[in-house]
């Protein structure tokens, strides 16, 4: 039998039901907002310490303050502060040109550049048929004058954005290499990064090397994969040494067309969880032998290509030890364009064991000869790659 409540008691449970939710709701927000004001409260005194130390600047120092520069350096030392070197804070021009670089079209005059520290910068990459690869600049060439201006004379950051500007503008670099000084007049480009390119080596070996991984590399990749199998390839070399990684979303459909179905790596994150990172759904398994070059400066994304062809497609590492970079990177952006990238979970590969901040020990151990540089380096005189058509084509019994 139903019974009926008079109206007032009706409100009264309302109200009851509102308090406790208030109070709920209440507690929480005030334990969130603790949380917060604590993490604040322990660097009182570096905020009092930064005061004490403008003070002392501003009445005594015979130079004149560089308001931005000076914050940028605060900024920059909290996150030198965390003492990991995958961890960075960048400012709007250099998250642009980070995007640019991810998504496989960038603009500029064909090569990527850092500040090393010593005033000047240093050339990191140079993007092939671009104006500076035509103009004969490589990585680690010193640049020291953009356009008649020494570099050194530069705030942090100016020379970095004055190669930037406008397609089809001129840009004017004056750069070092091995002590000879050359000048090299290049065009600004819109420049589609190619990131993976194939050839045929005797023996019907197919031969493609990985640059770098971006929004373009997978449809790159397929375009060279096709091409090596349409030339009958029995044995194939996939060479990713120097390559520094980039967006992770790459390797799924790479490694798809070689591997079968298979949880290639998962990501642990900071409270536990483990996710699947690359899952591939493939029916088949590419059927011929398969190996992969890989030195120190393989990393990243490079690495797990690499660890997903062993794990999952049986093959075989020649080189040298990779870097060791088994992390997921994330960025946030901030409303003034500048941005903040952190680790946010390790890699952990589906066979092997874990290799962040040890790296990946190669089945067949090869360095190359003192001074040699993979850019540059011809077929007859590069070791590693000698020893992966030795190993795929002669099939010793043992890795060494």
């Amino acid at each position: 039998m139903n019974k009926k409540i008079s109206l007032g008691v009706a409100i009264s449970l309302v109200a009851i039901g509102c308090a406790i939710t208030f109070v709920l709701t209440w507690t929480v927000s005030l334990n969130i907002y603790n949380s917060k004001i604590s993490s604040v409260d322990k660097y009182d005194d570096v905020y009092d310490k930064i005061l004490q130390m403008d003070a002392v600047v501003r009445n005594n120092y015979i130079g004149t303050p560089d308001d931005e520069a000076i914050r940028n350096g605060i900024l920059n030392g909290y996150v030198g502060g965390l003492g990991d070197e995958n961890a960075a804070y960048m400012q709007p021009n250099a998250f642009y040109q980070n995007q640019q670089i991810e998504s496989g079209v960038v603009t500029g005059a064909g090569f990527d550049a850092y500040e090393d520290g010593s005033g000047y910068l240093v050339v990191s990459a140079v993007y092939l048929n671009s104006s500076a690869d035509n103009n004969g600049m490589r990585p680690g060439d010193i640049i020291t004058e953009i356009d008649g201006r020494s570099v050194m004379l530069m705030e942090s950051g100016t020379a970095l954005e004055r190669l930037s500007g406008e397609i089809g503008t001129q840009i004017t670099v004056k750069y070092l290499r091995e002590g000879d000084i050359y000048t090299a007049n290049l065009i600004r480009q819109q420049i589609e990064i190619e990131s993976v390119t194939e050839e045929m080596l005797d023996g019907k070996v197919g031969y493609i090397r990985i640059m770098s991984f971006n929004q373009k590399t997978a449809e790159q990749f397929a375009r060279a994969f096709n091409t090596v199998l349409s030339n009958n390839a029995t044995a194939l070399i996939i060479d990713v040494r120097q390559n520094s990684g980039g967006v992770y979303s790459a390797v799924k459909p790479m490694v798809n067309r070689i591997i079968p179905a298979a949880t290639v790596a998962s990501a642990e994150y900071k409270n536990g969880t483990v996710r699947p990172l690359i899952e591939t759904d493939s029916e088949q398994q590419l059927d011929i032998p398969i190996a992969v070059l890989v030195d120190s400066k393989t990393a990243a994304a490079a690495e797990l290509f690499a660890v997903a062809l062993k794990d999952g497609g049986s093959a075989v590492l020649v080189g040298t030890q990779t870097a060791g970079k088994a992390v997921i990177l994330t960025t946030y952006e901030f409303p003034d364009g500048t941005a903040l990238t952190v680790p946010t979970a390790t890699i952990v590969p589906s066979r092997s064991e874990p290799y962040n901040g040890v790296g990946l020990k190669p089945d067949y151990a090869v360095e190359l000869a003192a001074g040699m540089s993979v850019d540059y380096l011809e077929h007859d005189a590069d070791t590693q790659l000698i020893k992966a058509i030795e190993v795929l084509v002669y099939d010793p019994a043992e890795p060494e």
